[in-house]
């Protein structure tokens, strides 16, 4: 397989008319994202089960490069809160997490994530991602919105409750200790959700998160909170995210892992592609979804190999670096740069930073993760797009989160199938004033020949509906031993649709008729070419208009006896054919010679 240059490295089309234009642009926008991004990724760590500064780690190499090797100028990479929850759910059984043990395994996670991604964008998988419906992406969404808020109760309230279990069971652990609550952590936390809300009300151009976490850590620094039972950050190591290739021992557990990677890296991939396209949409920006696949893959082998944990495109820092005014993918690496150094000068300032301010983060996150409108449109435009989002949102809540994606995948393919498996199929006859087809009325049909309009595609999963649906018409019509098929509405074929004509073509070869088709594309013609099927068929009896091919049938199978009797008009050439009159057709043509009656059709 060829690959050109300019997909090994991408960066190098905006590298080289890079100037100072852009240069400050970019770096207002990277510092912005990087002032929303520092207490984001330290939340985001959290839910995923392991300490902070691995989330911090997350958003420095894999920014970098998912911004070099992707196709956006505005997707920032990093750790996303559903991603996050997926990788606790996946490892949370297999170690105690935060523990070594878990971090390795996040590392190797990481890792098959970018195998699978790389993999998909080589192959150009991208059309994979348009099975996963809008109605999936609400329902899961909503789901995680809601385990995430539900997970960071314990924390805001400062309860100890043993992980592990279904939803309701936490839920009726967390109830029964409810009168353990921590006064001074609920206010914290209080405070921190009040202070994010209120600046994004009064100031929205404030950093509403990092203000609220700024405050609510000098209130423990200053009142000595953590001495009276407030539960901390601690101690953030003063050090770059250190290069580190994951343990054997982990890799082990590659079967185990591999389920959950899958689940990862379809919704990352679905993540960064749906935002990368909401700003392209804006920007009139190109988007090459296969490049993105590559760009995601490599960041999350960089997460793996830089002590990161698994991540995809955030929504919230790529629009804060959209609005901030950044114009290529450097303000991703500005951005990154300045958690490096923030890391390197400020980590132990977050020693006293309390967990329920990081709770609150979350909830108030979760909060915006549930888009309502968009809920409230979805389910009110199908009953499919309901069904879809309210099972994989209880999919979300009460089964493994790694399989609701699966869920909802599995769902909206089946019900997708389930449309296309019933094309429209009706009769139809020319109006005789307009010359128009219509839907024949009141059974108004030729006795020697029905027409026949199919709306959809012939393929395996409609090739049976489609069988019973013309083998019925030819028993309820026994006298019409000739079939006209239009296919103008017909897009695709496969070897199944080959299969339903031939057996259409045998038994009306039975029956000493003919068939005919009308309007097939270029597309469905090689089919019929290629499978044989059209010399079998005569190519003379395909015709572009539906006209000429009736006219034919009329002049190669139709009986002069059977019109002569016929009590319809259906064509304009029915009046002159009951007197006998074929040189219609021509000078000289002749109608076809029948032979005794019209075999029995039962």
């Amino acid at each position: 397989m060829h690959v050109h240059w300019e997909n090994a490295v991408p960066f190098i089309a905006w590298m080289r008319p890079y100037g100072r234009r852009y240069l400050k642009a970019d770096v207002f926008a990277g510092l912005t994202v990087a002032v929303v991004a520092l207490p984001q990724s330290m939340a985001y760590a959290l839910i995923a089960g392991l300490p902070v500064q691995y989330g911090l780690y997350a958003s420095i190499v894999p920014a970098v490069a998912g911004s070099l090797w992707g196709s956006s100028a505005h997707l920032i990479t990093g750790p996303t809160t559903a991603v996050s929850l997926v990788v606790f759910s996946t490892l949370g059984d297999m170690a105690p997490p935060g523990g070594a043990a878990y971090l390795e395994l996040a590392f190797v996670l990481a890792f098959l994530i970018g195998i699978v991604q790389i993999a998909m964008g080589v192959a150009r998988l991208g059309a994979l991602l348009d099975f996963v419906s809008h109605a999936v992406l609400l329902g899961f969404t909503a789901g995680a919105a809601v385990l995430i808020a539900f997970k960071q109760l314990p924390g805001l309230l400062g309860i100890k409750v043993p992980g592990g279990g279904f939803f309701f069971e936490a839920l009726f652990r967390l109830l029964t200790r409810i009168h353990q609550l921590h006064p001074a952590t609920v206010i914290l936390g209080a405070v921190t959700i009040a202070v994010i809300l209120g600046l994004k009300k009064y100031r929205p151009h404030w950093p509403g998160t990092l203000v609220a976490m700024v405050l609510v850590g000098t209130a423990v620094a200053v009142f000595n909170l953590d001495s009276r039972g407030v539960a901390v950050v601690g101690a953030i190591p003063r050090r770059l995210p250190p290069f580190h290739l994951p343990s054997l021992t982990a890799a082990e557990q590659v079967g185990r892992l591999m389920p959950g990677a899958l689940a990862i890296a379809i919704l990352g991939l679905v993540e960064a592609v749906s935002i990368a396209k909401t700003i392209a949409d804006v920007t009139r920006q190109r988007v090459n979804v296969n490049q993105e696949f590559i760009g995601q893959g490599l960041a999350n082998i960089g997460a793996s190999l830089f002590s990161g944990y698994p991540g995809s495109g955030s929504f919230t820092r790529s629009a804060v670096n959209f609005r901030a005014g950044g114009k290529t993918p450097m303000s991703a690496i500005v951005s990154a740069l300045a958690i490096a150094v923030t890391v390197l000068a400020a980590a132990p300032l977050a020693a006293k930073l309390p967990l329920a301010a990081l709770s609150g983060v979350l909830i108030v996150v979760a909060y915006e993760l549930i888009r309502q409108k968009d809920i409230v449109r979805t389910v009110r435009a199908t009953r499919s797009d309901a069904a879809v989002l309210v099972i994989t949102f209880l999919s979300t809540l009460l089964l493994s989160i790694e399989f609701a994606i699966y869920v909802g995948m599995l769902l909206s393919i089946g019900l997708h199938l389930a449309k296309t498996s019933h094309p429209r199929i009706y009769s139809v006859v020319p109006d005789l004033a307009t010359g128009k087809l219509v839907g024949s009325a009141h059974g108004q049909t030729c006795c020697q020949m029905d027409i026949i309009q199919i709306e959809g595609s012939l393929f395996f999963g409609s090739a049976t509906f489609v069988l019973d649906d013309l083998q019925r018409r030819l028993r309820h019509h026994p006298d019409a031993a000739n079939l006209l098929i239009r296919m103008h509405h017909v897009n695709t074929m496969d070897a199944s649709g080959i299969h339903v004509l031939e057996i259409v073509l045998d038994q009306i070869r039975r029956w000493g008729g003919g068939l005919y088709f009308s309007g097939v594309n270029h597309r469905v013609f090689l089919v019929l070419k290629n499978s044989g099927l059209l010399r079998d068929i005569g190519e003379t009896r395909i015709r572009s208009a539906t006209g000429h091919a009736i006219r034919q049938a009329m002049r190669e199978t139709f009986c002069p006896g059977i019109c002569a009797t016929c009590e319809v008009a259906v064509f304009q050439e029915c009046p002159e054919l009951k007197q006998g009159n074929w040189e219609i057709f021509g000078p000289g043509v002749q109608p076809r010679l029948c032979l005794g009656p019209q075999p029995d059709k039962r």
